[in-house]
């Protein structure tokens, strides 16, 4: 109920008075020394009567710039409320594995039944006690530099999405790199160098289910991509070629390099020797572009003359281990595999290939001398 003596203000205009009197459900508002008649419903109490006798110049205690800036205000505010003191940061668990950087850089797929119309989820994780000031970067499309596609900083044992992408837009970030700086806040730290990692993908893997499986950070399958591995790189980074690019556009010859003396190794003088395994893997995806039109049987036997023709080309490379990986499954393919090695290749070592590194799906076969027929 608006009352003579309240202050008020409007709501559908700039401004607001003192109620000088009310007639039903109308109310006259005295600003600036005139009298204006306005409906009851369409100004709102900012002071009530009494409240502005302390109050020196309390005609104009209104907030103007925010009248008009539109801001509704209901209730007197004499005094403007302190600020709310900043969060303080969440404290870190940390733990004595964290104290060495392991990175991954994973692909999450939104739609697992059908990849050739799936989007990707680009996620990187921190699995360390540090923080990381990072820039995630693609190669740019005249390959004479680089662009930055997303730049935050990584907390520990954070996950962080960095971009999407659909299979049209995956051929931009075929190359990617990732610079980082780790660091700890409000404590001491061991120092660690700056990372600097460069990856090209795979690009035929966002087609294959097979390459998507859940890891030790993602209860759904992904496609993962270790950067660093307790502080290590797994695997060599790409080499820059960009002086190989200038040489070749301004036609200028690049510097001479000697080449090291070559040392006869171990394999040169016994080739039975040091020979480094073949991995060759039978599902279907990776033989085939698609399956569609094939019988289970005709599959399988694709999947056995691979077979076939790798222990073919092979024979002859005595101490030869050939890695096949065929799942575990139903078993199918592991038998009719088994069948036909110790049908036609009698002389051959087979065995369970590493259960910590295949599991149950994989065999390991040996080449050795064939034997003498009596």
């Amino acid at each position: 109920m608006i009352k003579t003596g309240d202050t008020v203000r409007y709501l559908n205009a700039v401004g607001g008075g003192i109620v000088t009197r009310t007639e039903g459900k109308i109310v006259y508002v005295e600003e600036n020394g005139f009298e204006t008649p306005v409906l009851a419903s369409e100004v709102v109490v900012v002071l009530p009567a009494g409240h502005q006798s302390d109050i020196p110049g309390h005609k104009k205690m209104f907030d103007q710039e925010a009248f008009d800036a539109g801001r509704s205000r209901t209730a007197p505010q004499p005094e403007k409320a302190a600020p709310a003191p900043d969060p303080l940061p969440e404290k870190v668990e940390e733990t004595p594995h964290g104290e060495k950087i392991n990175l991954q850089l994973a692909f999450e797929p939104d739609n697992l039944k059908n990849l050739a119309k799936a989007r990707f989820n680009a996620v990187l994780v921190n699995d360390s006690n540090y923080f990381l000031d990072f820039t995630f970067l693609r190669r740019a499309a005249d390959e004479r530099g680089w662009s930055v596609v997303f730049r935050g900083t990584c907390a520990p044992n954070e996950l962080i999405d960095l971009a999407s992408y659909t299979h049209e837009d995956l051929p931009s970030i075929e190359r990617v790199a990732i610079q980082a700086v780790p660091y700890k806040r409000d404590r001491e730290f061991t120092l660690k160098n700056p990372v600097s990692i460069r990856r090209r993908l795979d690009l035929t893997k966002f087609y294959k289910l097979h390459c998507f499986r859940p890891g030790l950070y993602f209860e759904t399958p992904v496609l993962e991509m270790q950067l660093l591995s307790d502080d290590l790189q797994p695997r060599e980074e790409e080499p820059d070629r960009t002086a190989e690019t200038l040489s070749a556009k301004f036609n200028v010859a690049p510097a001479r390099q000697e080449k090291p003396k070559k040392k006869k190794s171990p394999a040169a003088e016994n080739p039975h020797k040091l020979l480094p395994p073949i991995e060759i893997d039978l599902h279907a995806g990776e033989l085939l572009d698609t399956t569609a039109g094939l019988s289970p049987a005709d599959i399988l036997n694709l999947q056995l003359d691979t077979v076939r023709k790798t222990m073919k080309s092979h024979s002859r490379r005595i101490g030869q281990k050939i890695i096949f990986i065929h799942g575990k499954g139903e078993g199918v393919l592991r038998k009719s595999l088994l069948a036909l090695l110790r049908k036609e290749f009698p002389s051959a070592e087979i065995q369970d290939a590493s259960f910590q590194e295949y599991g149950f799906g994989a065999t390991l076969v040996t080449i050795h001398t064939p034997k003498e027929k009596k």
